[in-house]
This record gives C-alpha cells, structure tokens and sequence, in this order.
C-alpha cells in the first residue's frame, strides 16, 4: 500500500480557516514531530496486517534542525519495534524528483516524505500552485485570490480580490506570491495598502508577470505565539486506492523574530516591505546565508606562530593553533564531526577535558564565503565583552547549571551558558558566562572554513581569551557530507587526508 504525507499549512481568522499551500516533500521540524498523535497511522497498519513499513525520506530537506536527528523518522522506527513491524528507509539526495521503486505487496506500506514528479499531487498541486488554486477554486477556504486569466490550461483566471482590510495599518494587507520555485530573497512579497484601487495596480503586475499571483495577506491574533506571526502546519497521510486520509494533527510554525522587534521599513517609493521587515511575517526560510557559517571578517584566528589572521588575510595551508581534548567515553574532540553526536553523544566536563588536553597544529584546506543580509545574535559576556555571530556559529560550551560540556550552535545557547575559552599562555581552558542574546539585521560577509586534520580552532574574543569553535561538518557545495575530500567530489576536489 503507497501512501504519501501531506504538509498543509493554514491561517485562523474569525473562526474560519484558510489554505495557503500543500506540500509533498514537507519539512517537520523536530518540536512538532513529538506533538503529532501516530496512533491513527499504526491503527491502520495493524488493522490492515502490515508488517513492512517502508519510509522514503529526502536528505537535507525533511526535518529541521539539521543539527539534530530526524525525530518524525525516529518515532516511526520506535513504534514500528513496539507494534513488530519491520522498518525500513530510503534517503533520497536533496532536489532529487524521483524516489526508489518498491515493490509493492498487501503486508507493505511505502510511506514518501519525498517529492516524485511522477505523482499527480506532487507535480499538479504542489510544485504548481496555480494547479492547487483552480483545485480549491469555488470553496471558502481559500483566501482572496487574484491568478492571471492568460496563463495556458488555467482557463479564466481566478480573481475573489475585491477588497482587503484597511484598517490595520501596521501589518501587511497584500501578498504576491511565485506559481511554482522562486527566489527566497524577494518572494514573497509583502505590502502595506491604505487605497483598494492600489489593489488593482498589483494585479496589472502580476499579468505582466504571469507566474506570479496576488492574495490578500490574513493578519490576526488568532496567528501569534508569543508575538511572532504563526501559520498551523498540519501533518496528513494519503493512502491506498481511495486515498484514504490519516490525520496526525499538526503544530504552529512561528516567524524567528515578533512582529514588533522593530517598525516596518519599505522599498523606497513603494509600498512593499524591504527585506528586512519581511522576516516579521514570513515563518519558512528565506535564504540569505548559503554556507554554514563559522566566522567573518571581523574575527581573529590564531596560528600556531601565535599571530592572529583574519579571513581576509589567512591563506590555504597556513597553520593555526588548535587542540585535542576527549570525553568519558573516549571520543576526540579534535576528529569529531557534529554530525556523529547524534549517534554517541558527547558525554564531557571542563575538568575532563583539561585533563585531557594536548595542543596541536591544524592546517586550513577549505575556505567558502558568501554576501548575507540577515539576522545574526549579539553574544554579550558577563564582562562586557560582545559581538556578532551567526545563528549556525558552533561553539563549545560549558551547560547553564551544569558542569557537563558539549559543542553547540549559537540559535541553541541560553543566557548563563558559559563559552569555554583558553589563551595563548597557559593553554588551560576556562569558562566565560554569557549575560545576552540579542537579534541583529546586519549584512556581512560570512565563512566557513575546514580545518585539517584538527576540526578545532581558536578564534580572538577578547581579554586574551579564545573560544573553541569548530569546523563545518558539511561540504557547502555538494553536500557530500564530512569534507569527504573524494576526487570525483566537486566541493572537496580530493584535496586533503579523508576525515577520520
């Protein structure tokens, strides 16, 4: 039995609910998968003798954060060990469009959380979105929609937009949207009208530019969590011949920022939001940083030499200073890829770590960089000490009330985290407690580097202190995984020692 899960994400107002889009190939992140309800799906399983649960699942793209495992897929296999049931997966690389043939059989069900262009939901309803708007088309559950009349198939257009509120003029009223893949950095796009006549000048836009569309932007309170602007995702599984439908209910997606950290800012001599205000209303991704980001221009690394280098002057195969240190179950520090935690965990002090400390060289074989205009954390010390690093900086740190240590990312840490540090003296390592995280918008020039054969480096943060940062785990331009320096690796180019 073939069944497919169906992300669908929905607006409240007076209510009523609206439909803004279904996906195929949708992410859950791993805060809702333990909110779902699968007793449902495994009623169906069990009351259908199902013994073979096979789960397609897209690499990169099915959960979120990445720095995690994949808990929708865990509690899958876990509850597929209690109900013995075989589990069984299949990753398919990222912006793949087809997935693995199974064969199917009456004890099977393949469930795809993965996008298969051979599929009429996946290709007319979800990569199409004018697809999905004709299919929804004479219902109450589509907001006011305004698609072109001339587009080839979609015969007569779709036009509900006659009004939208005015009255709220401190949030959008108006958005445009792209009919199928689009550039996260501009669309959608947000505007602020006060006069309906500006309503048919966005609709003279979107006939000139007929892959696009116009909706009316629903802004209520019914959509806030803590004040930032939410959409309802809800989790579906079609199945068998009569496509079925199994609801495992849904959880709330919020903005990264409330809707007032700051007043809304437009393209001059319009009425669209810049790019900037954008981030208040929009809760998916919106592109900006294309690497994973470990440091920037700003930031002084140390070298074996004891100098300091910036980016900007460090050159491949220079060597900085960096160190190894292990934790009680024996795993290096310096030979640790983030990605491994999620299998063994890191299970470390401070005490242990200098314990086991040992200074060593590392030489630089990678350097990738990007232009991102985003939103980055303000790191304030309890000294005073402060700066600005991405969301994706990983550092390690000593826990809030804890003495245990681990490696994190920056968007993870709490106020009364300690960053563990060392200097270029003693060589001890140290703590320094964080006292505040704050939200900036800033555009800087960003870097990840790869650092070989020790993933440990040692960047400035003041007072003669260094934090212990470490490398990106994944390859920026290939994503083969862990800099696996392949010679057929376009990304790595075989150019150093494979990672240990």
């Amino acid at each position: 039995m073939k069944a497919t899960i169906i992300g669908t994400d929905l607006l409240e107002k007076n209510g009523e609910v609206k439909i803004l889009e279904i996906n195929t190939n949708t992410t859950i992140y791993n805060e809702g998968a333990v909110l779902l309800n699968y007793d449902p799906l495994f009623e169906v399983l069990t009351n259908n003798n199902i013994t073979e649960l096979h789960f397609i699942w897209t690499e990169q793209d099915s959960f979120k954060p990445l720095n995690q495992s994949f808990e929708f897929k865990n509690i899958l296999e876990e509850k597929c060990l209690q109900n013995n049931i075989t589990f069984l997966e299949y990753v398919v690389p990222v912006g793949s469009v087809t997935v693995p043939f199974i064969e199917d059989a009456p004890n099977k069900f393949i469930l795809r959380q993965a996008f298969d262009t051979t599929a009429l939901v996946d290709e007319t309803y979800c990569a199409d979105k004018f697809g999905f708007l004709k299919l929804m088309e004479g219902t109450t559950y589509l907001p006011k929609t305004y698609m072109p009349s001339n587009i080839p198939g979609f015969d007569g257009g779709m036009d509900t937009l006659d009004s939208v509120d005015l009255t709220d003029q401190n949030n959008p009223n108006l958005i445009t949207k792209k009919r199928g893949h689009y550039d996260a950095e501009i669309f959608p796009e947000l505007y602020i009208i006060s006069e309906e006549t500006e309503i048919g000048d966005l609709k003279d836009n979107v006939d000139q530019n007929n892959d696009t569309f116009v909706q009316e932007f629903i802004f209520s309170s019914e959509n806030s969590v803590n004040g930032r602007y939410s959409v309802v995702r809800s989790i579906d599984i079609i199945y068998g011949p009569s496509l079925d439908t199994i609801n495992l209910g849904g959880y709330k997606q919020s903005t990264i920022i409330p809707v007032s950290f700051y007043a809304n800012e437009f393209v001059e001599g319009t009425k669209k939001l810049n790019k900037k205000s954008r981030y208040k209303y929009i809760t998916k991704e919106l592109g900006g940083a294309s690497v994973d980001y470990h440091t920037d221009g700003e930031s002084s690394i140390l070298k074996y030499d004891g100098t300091l280098a910036d980016v900007n002057s460090i050159q491949l195969g220079d060597l900085v200073r960096s160190i190894d240190f292990e934790d009680f179950n024996g795993n290096h520090a310096a030979n640790l890829n983030l990605q491994d935690l999620q299998t063994f965990g890191w299970d470390g002090t401070l005490e242990k770590s200098n314990q086991t400390l040992s200074q060593m060289s590392s030489e630089l074989n990678n350097i990738y960089s990007t232009l991102a205009e985003t939103i980055y954390i303000r790191v304030t010390l309890s000294d005073g000490r402060t700066w600005v690093d991405s969301p994706s900086c990983t550092y390690y740190i000593e826990e809030l009330g804890s003495t245990e240590t681990r490696f994190e990312r920056l968007n993870k840490m709490y106020v009364g985290d300690k960053l563990v540090v060392t200097d270029s003296n003693t060589n001890l390592l140290t703590t320094a407690e964080i006292a505040n995280l704050e939200m900036e918008y800033v555009q800087k020039t960003i870097y990840t580097l790869d650092f070989e054969p020790s993933d440990l480096f040692l960047v400035d943060v003041g007072e003669g202190d260094f934090s212990v940062m470490h490398n990106g785990c994944w390859c920026p331009s290939s994503f083969c995984g862990n800099w696996c320096y392949d010679s057929n690796c376009s990304g790595c180019g075989g150019g150093g020692p494979q990672k240990l």
